[in-house]
Order: C-alpha cells, then sequence, then structure tokens
C-alpha cells in the first residue's frame, strides 16, 4: 500500500467513476436510495485504505455503517435458498472451525473467528434484508467494479513493491488488487456485450484495459488463469456469437499483451508466466505456497474429524485444503454446501445459455468461478469484499425457465416479444437505505 499522499489524493478523485457506471447501468435500475449501497460497494475493493489505523479500512466501517442502518429492517430479512443455502455452508464452516479451537484450546484464534463471522454472514445477512433486485444488484456490482479500477490506477501510477516488483494498488495485498480486477474485467466484459450504447462500450473498454493491465502488475498467475476461465465459460453460455466475440477479444487481447510486456517489471504475471528473470524473493515466494499446502496435507491428516481452527486455515493456498484444515468434516461439509450450490446454478446456466441482454448479469456468477479457480492456489475465503460481490452475484442470476418468477418471462419460454417487466426495487432497499 504506497504511503505517498498524492496517490490516495488520485483514488478518492477518481470516486467519479462511480457516477459514470451507475449511469452506464441506469436501465438496470439505480433509485436514489441506492447510492448509499454504491458507496459501500464502491469501498469494499478499497480495503488497503486504512486513514484511522490498521484496524479497519474504509470498506470495513462503511459495511458496519450500513449494517447499524438495517438493524431497524431486520423483520425483513428473507434469502431464497441460493443464498441461504450459502450461508448455512458458512455458519457450518464457522462450527467447524470453532471445534478446531475447542480441540486444540486454540483460543487465541479467536480474532480470525470473528473475522469469519464479519465476512461472509454479516455481509449476505445485510445483503439479504436490502433483498437487491437484479437490477440493482448489477449496479452495484458495477460500483464494485469502480472501486477496483482505482485501485487498479494506483498501482499503474503507483511503486512497486520492493523486493517483488509487483503491485497491490489500494489493496491490502496484491491478491486483493488480483481478484478484484479479475471480477471487474468479467463484469466489463459481460456489460460492453450486452449494450448497444457506444459510450458504454467505450467505459467498458476502458474498466478491461485498466483493470487488466492492474492485474498484470500484481504477478498473480492464478488470477490470470481464472479471468480466461470465466471468460472461456461466458463465452460457451453465448453459445456461437459468444465464441466469437471471445475469439476476437482473446486475438486482441494477445497483440496487446505481447507488445506491453517489455514494459511490465520483472514481477508481473507475463514474466512469471513465460519464465523473465524473477527476483530472489519471488522465487521464494514459490516454495513457499508449495511447503505451506504440504503442511496442510499433514495436518490434516494428524486431525481428519475437528481440523485445527482458523488460523491454520489461512496457510494452505488452497480453498479446499484450507476448509479441511480449518473445520475437518464440517469445514469441507461448509465448502461443498457453498461451492455446490454455486457449481449447481452454473451448470444450470449452462443448460438454458444466456441471451445477449442477459451477459451483464451472467458475468457475475462466472466472475465468482473463476475465483473458484483462483482459489484453489491462494488463501482467499475470508475477505468481507469477495462475499459482497459473491452475494450479489447470486441476487443477479439471469433469468431461466428452472426459475419461478420467470415462468412468465415471454422471452425466457421462447416468445418473440422483446421486452419484459423488470422487477422493481425492493422496498427494504428503499427504506434501509434511506437512514
Amino acid at each position: 500500500m504506497p504511503t505517498d499522499f498524492v496517490l490516495p489524493l488520485l483514488g478518492f478523485a477518481l470516486s467519479a467513476a462511480v457516477v459514470a457506471v451507475g449511469i452506464g447501468f441506469h436501465r438496470y435500475g439505480s433509485p436514489s436510495p441506492s447510492w448509499v449501497l454504491g458507496i459501500v460497494a464502491f469501498l469494499q475493493p478499497l480495503n488497503g485504505v486504512r486513514p484511522f489505523g490498521t484496524s479497519a479500512s474504509l470498506g470495513d466501517l462503511a459495511l458496519a455503517a450500513l449494517a447499524l442502518g438495517c438493524l431497524p429492517f431486520l423483520g425483513r430479512l428473507h434469502m431464497p435458498p441460493r443464498v441461504l443455502v450459502p450461508f448455512a455452508g458458512a455458519l457450518v464452516m464457522c462450527a467447524g472451525g470453532l471445534l478446531g479451537m475447542l480441540v486444540t484450546d486454540g483460543w487465541w484464534q479467536f480474532p480470525w473467528l470473528l473475522r469469519f463471522l464479519l465476512g461472509i454472514p454479516l455481509v449476505m445477512i445485510i445483503l439479504a434484508i436490502v433483498r437487491p433486485s437484479h437490477q440493482l444488484a448489477t449496479w452495484l456490482a458495477g460500483c464494485y467494479a469502480a472501486g477496483a479500477t482505482v485501485s487498479a490506477i494506483s498501482a499503474i501510477t503507483g511503486p512497486v513493491v520492493p523486493g517483488f516488483a509487483r503491485a497491490s494498488g489500494f489493496g491490502e495485498h496484491l491478491m486483493h488488487l488480483a481478484v478484484s480486477t479479475m471480477f471487474a474485467v468479467v463484469l466489463a466484459i459481460g456489460w460492453f456485450v450486452s449494450t448497444s450504447s457506444t459510450w458504454q462500450r467505450v467505459l467498458a473498454s476502458a474498466i478491461i484495459v485498466i483493470c487488466l493491465w492492474g492485474q498484470l502488475l500484481t504477478g498473480a498467475r492464478s488470477a490470470l488463469l481464472g479471468t480466461l476461465l470465466a471468460v472461456g465459460y461466458l463465452a460457451v453460455l453465448g453459445r456461437a456469437r459468444g465464441v466469437a466475440i471471445a475469439g476476437g477479444m482473446a486475438l486482441l487481447a494477445a497483440a496487446v499483451l505481447a507488445a506491453v510486456m517489455p514494459a511490465l517489471p520483472q514481477g508481473s504475471t507475463l514474466h512469471r508466466i513465460f519464465g523473465g528473470e524473477l527476483t530472489g524473493l519471488v522465487t521464494l515466494s514459490n516454495g513457499a505456497h508449495v511447503q505451506d499446502a504440504l503442511e496442510a496435507i499433514s495436518e490434516i491428516g494428524a486431525h481428519p474429524l475437528t481440523g485445527l481452527g482458523f488460523a491454520q486455515g489461512l496457510d494452505a493456498h488452497n480453498l479446499f485444503l484450507e476448509a479441511a484444515n480449518m473445520g475437518g468434516v464440517l469445514g469441507l461439509a461448509g465448502f461443498f454446501l457453498i461451492w455446490g450450490t454455486i457449481a449447481a446454478l452454473l451448470v444450470r446456466q449452462l443448460r438454458y445459455g444466456v441471451r445477449r441482454k442477459d451477459w451483464l448479469r451472467a458475468s457475475l456468477l462466472v466472475g465468482v468461478a473463476g475465483y473458484f479457480v483462483l482459489a484453489q492456489l491462494e488463501n482467499m475465503v475470508w475477505d468481507r469484499h469477495l462475499w459482497f460481490f459473491i452475494t450479489l452475484a447470486l441476487y443477479a442470476l439471469p433469468r431461466t425457465l428452472a426459475d419461478p418468477d420467470d415462468r412468465q418471462d415471454p422471452q425466457a419460454s421462447g416468445s418473440t416479444s422483446t421486452s419484459a417487466a423488470s422487477p422493481e426495487p425492493s422496498p427494504a432497499c428503499t427504506t434501509a437505505t434511506s437512514q
């Protein structure tokens, strides 16, 4: 995180990007009270901005303020099944971690337990109280992408981390910038395809370029892999048209990346992939990740039923190993509840495909699939800003015949009609965010 005053000033000046993205998503709905939520969404990827000390970022404080604002409306809490099952999985994982703490007398891990509880469950409860329509959820994801873009700009204009030759932007860690820009790139591609407005496509293209550049500066090969696989899956959802669009984008991207590679630092993603000269710290980091995974496997073998508690789950650099090492059987049960639900939604969407106008909505869920790929090589399950985006993805699913509220949708049933009624933002959101 750069300490130079100029970069934070630049970042907050560029918060006007929220306005631009909000206007760009106008047809997906953005009632005036939702700007409160939009600010919260914008701040989530900027979790390295901590002006009041090291304990809480601006995004954390904004989320806490939103939670307090939602308290009077707790009675409106309602989770659709696609949100309720992952929420239950999060609680089961939490119970597994708590059991691991009890068995190993690891009460010193209590701060990690709180971090988990203030991560997944709190975020999902807040958004379930708000109950955003798919329009509002998509718009908020756009605000999140705007925050990721600002973080990427700070990485591009600021210095790289000494020794690693990599950048973290306004993220707490370089992987925070990597994963938030991955979400932003996938979402911007969906926006580019789903809109017919020239200026919106220009803005979407700018987000793609800036966030991909910022992602490359993190040196995170897993993030680039997740981005590519997510975009490929999105293309398959779009059938022949999608594959053609993705093919054209791939050729263009390959040419651009080849041109810019000489200007990137040694620790950048492209240099790490194509065997450029690496710094000593980067080489040590690669070896440490492998060693951490091996140690996690050994620890799981020693405590297969209960795990070792929350702190151990931060070391494995693999989502599956983290769950098992943290909470044993319960940890894995929670893991499969969360990711089994998301996988089922992705497979179901593959069966139905996605219409061009719904590429933007589909890109949210597809971005989560990209994160799952990334998380097989990184330890990123705990962070609040990820679960803000993931929960939004569950509310912004494209319509399919499998959804009860879409059975009357003439487009979903194959009608030639070109319009369908768009649900209004929920009263809970309008009321709760006006406090």
